[in-house]
């Protein structure tokens, strides 16, 4: 091979290692500092309603609609007052197909998924880095959650209302 061949496979190479490393950059920060989410989408999944598989919206029976909760609210951390209508469940986490897109360093991307029951409503964490509290007490079951409870991801705190 001629020395110009040689060259240019050398140069090819270094410039896939460059960009091997710059994705590898690219995903340990994102999964270090998150990724940034713009206003318009945070309003968006605050006014998004979770749609069940066939598209059309969750009926409850009308007996236990009166008593369950309708909405989670965010009351306290990066998106105190924002609003997610509960539906069927929800999942809560950083990443883009979650109902509730957290802003929060200390959440995973995928966190807990909260679940409409014959009883009524349950946290489930997700097997999070950092955990999932309901009333300050870390869970690691699906754990009953209603009215007078509150949800605490990393440093947002969450409650549920009518």
């Amino acid at each position: 091979m001629s020395d110009l061949v040689v060259l240019g496979l050398k140069l090819g190479y270094l410039a896939l290692l460059w960009l091997f490393i710059g994705f590898v950059a690219n995903v340990v920060r994102t999964d270090l500092f998150g990724r940034k989410v713009p206003a318009a989408e945070l309003a968006q999944a605050a006014v998004a309603a979770t749609p069940t598989p066939a598209g059309r919206p969750q009926r409850m029976p009308r007996k236990v609609s009166k008593r369950l909760p309708t909405t989670l609210k965010v009351t306290s951390g990066a998106q105190a007052g924002v609003t997610v209508p509960l539906g069927s469940g929800i999942l809560i986490g950083r990443s883009g197909d979650c109902q509730l897109i957290l802003d929060d360093d200390y959440s995973s991307t995928r966190h807990a998924r909260l679940t409409l029951t014959p009883s009524g409503y349950q946290v489930e964490d997700l097997g999070s880095t950092n955990g999932t509290f309901v009333n300050n007490q870390r869970i690691s079951t699906p754990t009953p959650f209603g009215l007078d409870d509150t949800l605490r991801i990393g440093r947002t705190l969450m409650s549920v209302e009518r």
